[in-house]
């Protein structure tokens, strides 16, 4: 029998925060993923905590935000793998009143750190900005896929490559049993799949598809990200750029379609002004829930089975600061915040 402090299943963002969590404090975990792809293996990985669609501060974004980049540049010095890419965000004006908007946002105390105040109207090669755009400081980008494989190239003999089978699985609330795996606890970080997760299968997960494009600009010449007309141009060197993302609540089919790639074709035609070559579309489901927060906590009957999930778009933001909620609330019996506990759907029969 293989013995461990606890067992996680799954390999996206949340798993491999909560198993970074665990290794930082010398506990032993042992991860079981599968191929199929998730929203952590081709999300977009941006980190900013502002809304410049309302120019607001995201729920507990100035703790999100802080905790995130200390807790990805550990990751970047233990691997020695570059995974932070800083960029600066361009906001692209709409309109004279989306200027005024600005103004008044990047003036609030909370946005004053992220948000500069100036309204630059310095032409960028290749990109439309006839209302001149805002700089959103101190973001940029985790290349989620630098950071799935690295941590996977590192998990050597802890690390099962196939699809959870239920059946397989003993829980008395003293110890869990997976085959021939035996661990204090265990957290499951499926992201959309919880869905199909016989103990957490009732939560409000509903999930939001997301299409985006990956294409090459070879005159756009740009290092910072730009977002307009509900969109993010987003560079991931060597030409190379991606473009995205649609939200869809009805359609869970994790397949892209041409209605919105012709959705994603025209919004970047209405920014850019240079040719370009679309090399991919590709679509995922985020793990989105009913109220816009994510969900941590233990199950009602089985106190060692929990899980860390529901985080929508902003897993790379999110997903350290919760994996220490959940890491201390095991180990220490901190209470979860109750925006994030699962126990404010006590209602719902999990």
């Amino acid at each position: 029998m293989k013995k461990v402090d606890t067992i996680i299943v799954g390999m996206g963002i949340a798993g491999i925060c909560y198993a970074e969590t665990l290794h930082q404090n010398k506990k032993s975990f042992y991860v079981i993923d599968n191929k199929k792809t998730g929203s952590s293996k081709i999300a977009a990985g941006i980190f900013n905590p502002t809304v410049l669609k309302r120019y607001n501060m995201t729920w507990n974004g100035e703790e999100f935000h802080k905790n995130a980049i200390i807790f990805f540049k550990k990751i970047e010095n233990k691997y020695k793998k570059k995974i932070i890419y800083n960029h600066d965000i361009l906001k692209a004006f709409s309109s004279f009143s989306d200027q005024n908007n600005w103004a008044v946002a990047s003036n609030k105390p909370v946005l004053k750190e992220f948000l500069d105040s100036k309204i630059h109207t310095k032409k960028i090669k290749g990109i439309l900005t006839e209302f001149g755009y805002g700089l959103v400081k101190k973001c940029g980008r985790i290349s989620t896929l630098n950071l799935i494989n690295e941590f996977k190239n590192n998990l050597k003999d802890n690390y099962l490559n196939l699809d959870f089978d239920f059946s397989k699985l003993f829980s008395d609330n003293k110890k869990i049993v997976y085959g021939n795996i035996v661990a204090e606890n265990i957290i499951f970080c499926e992201g959309y799949g919880i869905i199909s997760n016989p103990f957490f299968k009732n939560l409000p997960v509903k999930g939001s598809k997301g299409e985006f494009l990956i294409v090459k600009i070879p005159n756009l010449n740009l290092n910072q990200i730009i977002k307009r007309s509900s969109i993010f141009i987003m560079p991931l060197g060597n030409e190379i750029y991606w473009v995205g993302a649609t939200y869809d609540n009805s359609d869970k089919k994790n397949r892209p379609t041409q209605l919105k790639k012709e959705w994603l074709i025209e919004k970047l035609e209405s920014i850019i002004m240079e040719s370009y070559k679309i090399i991919d579309h590709k679509a995922s489901i985020r793990p989105s829930t009913i109220d816009r927060r994510p969900i941590i906590g233990s199950h009602p009957n089985y106190k060692n089975i929990y899980l860390l999930n529901g985080m929508g778009s902003r897993g790379i933001l999110l997903a350290p600061t919760l994996s220490c909620w959940l890491y201390n609330h095991i180990y220490k019996s901190s209470p979860i915040p109750k925006e994030a506990d699962i126990k404010r759907f006590k209602e719902v029969n999990i």
